[in-house]
């Protein structure tokens, strides 16, 4: 009796089963056949040496014919940051041949030994001649980032040591800092994540050919730590006062390594201000 009842069991399972897979069977209709980009933006380095992909898609049946796909280049709003076809960059071609799934545009950077900033245009497709439906995502942004800034030494993402004079050991902080350019600005660099990852930018100036850094006093990068308080940085000494009528300064490596000591924490607390603490730091590239 128990051997019946499990086969039963068995074949009423088999059957839903059956069941719920054939609801789920994915039905292609010939009017949702789709062609756009399979991402919305694409980042190339300018010295990449090579070209990168955008990739183009087909969404449709297997079997379903494949379009020709019209491509066009646009920079109205870019300015002077506007990429220039030939100058900037290549296409490998602005026609191309799309079956079900991803076709590859190629687009190659020209490292033109020159800063001039990044550079950016929209691929966008303009049409098809099989007809098929465009997707909204019909343009991709695409910048060619400079590598010729004069301070690029000191541009990508650091690990520093903030050693403790509060408490040294314990009290020691690490934190993980980007660096980017400050547009307009080719003295200038911009340094997010001080302190913790929510952290506003603080704008430091850097002179290259005597490998200082300079970062302005009282420059303020939000809540962090978690308590929901401003911070603000000041030079600071080992008994964690602070002197306010000093900007900080460091030095730059020419490996790319920053070191500025004095670093100290204000907390701009409403019922009176106070030092969190001041620090040695160790910028590594």
């Amino acid at each position: 009796m128990k051997k019946y009842i499990l086969y039963l069991g068995a074949i009423i399972v088999t059957v839903i089963m059956v069941t719920a897979c054939e609801e789920d069977l994915i039905m292609f209709n010939s009017s949702m056949d789709l062609v756009g980009f399979s991402s919305s933006s694409l980042v190339i380095k300018e010295d990449l040496g090579g070209s990168a992909s955008a990739l183009v898609y087909l969404g449709a049946e297997t079997g379903t014919p494949a379009a020709t796909v019209t491509l066009s280049v646009d920079t109205a709003g870019f300015g002077p940051a506007a990429a220039i076809q030939g100058t900037d960059f290549t296409l490998s071609a602005t026609s191309i041949s799309v079956s079900v799934g991803e076709t590859a545009v190629q687009i190659t950077p020209i490292d033109n030994s020159v800063f001039t900033g990044d550079k950016k245009f929209y691929l966008v497709i303009e049409s098809n001649d099989q007809g098929y439906n465009i997707s909204a995502q019909k343009k991709m942004l695409v910048t060619i980032s400079d590598d010729e800034h004069p301070l690029k030494a000191w541009i990508g993402t650091y690990s520093v040591d903030a050693a403790s004079y509060g408490n040294p050991g314990p009290w020691d902080e690490s934190w993980t800092v980007t660096t980017s350019p400050v547009e307009g600005d080719l003295t200038q660099l911009s340094l997010q994540g001080i302190g913790g990852p929510t952290a506003d930018p603080v704008i430091a100036t850097l002179d290259k050919d005597a490998l200082t850094i300079t970062i302005e006093r009282g420059q303020n990068i939000g809540p962090v730590y978690g308590g929901g308080i401003d911070v603000e940085i000041w030079f600071g000494y080992d008994d964690l006062s602070l002197d306010q009528n000093i900007d900080l300064t460091g030095t730059l490596d020419p490996d790319g390594t920053i070191h500025i000591d004095n670093w100290g924490h204000l907390m701009k607390d409403p019922t009176g201000d106070w030092v969190w603490d001041v620090f040695n730091t160790t910028w590594t590239k």
